[in-house]
């Protein structure tokens, strides 16, 4: 469920998506992690399950049903959320926004990070390091990539498990740095 055993059992088995054009690196791409991300998260150790969310109760009648109308709860704060938290909308929707803008802030970062590690291998490569010499870097390449990708892919922008998408974009921030002081022969 974690993304280090995600990324572990991709490794044991050699696997990659791709191979980066600029820099060679075997490439992982992350395929709908929600299900992993939520897995961390208070609401699912709280037992809320997805369509507790994402497609609450509804009356037609005198009959409860699931909206089958599948869509963010941010857009029916009202059923989706307030049967279990009592706050406002407004405080509600203030949340979840807050945790999300701050996600991509660091998600961001380690953009920025990471492609800055990938113009770093790209001019090493122009100077004519070898594959060898390349490896660790291309590595770290990987795994940060991954890791972005991870939250990149998941759809709610660090709202399912806010504490465990700054650690997950974190790590791949601390991968991209390994990376670059690899290049640097430390």
């Amino acid at each position: 469920m974690k993304v280090e055993n995600i990324l572990g059992y991709y490794d044991k088995e050699q696997f990659k998506d791709w191979s980066h054009t600029d820099t060679g690196a075997p490439v992982l791409k992350a395929q709908h992690p929600e299900f992993e991300m939520w897995n961390q998260g208070i609401h699912a150790r709280s037992g809320v399950t997805c369509a507790d969310c994402h497609m609450p109760y509804q009356r037609e009648g005198a009959l409860k049903i699931s909206d089958h109308h599948v869509r963010s709860p941010v857009l029916n704060i009202n059923r989706a959320c307030q049967t279990c938290h009592r706050w406002s909308e407004d405080e509600l929707r203030d949340r979840v926004f807050t945790i999300q803008d701050r996600t991509y802030q660091v998600r961001n970062l380690a953009m920025e990070a990471l492609v800055g590690l990938i113009g770093d291998i790209k001019a090493a490569k122009a100077r004519g390091l070898t594959d060898e010499q390349l490896a660790g870097p291309r590595d770290e390449q990987r795994q940060a990539q991954f890791l972005l990708d991870f939250i990149e892919a998941e759809n709610s922008m660090g709202f399912h498990a806010p504490q465990e998408a700054m650690r997950v974009l974190a790590l791949s921030i601390d991968h991209t740095r390994k990376g670059q002081l690899a290049l640097r022969g430390r």
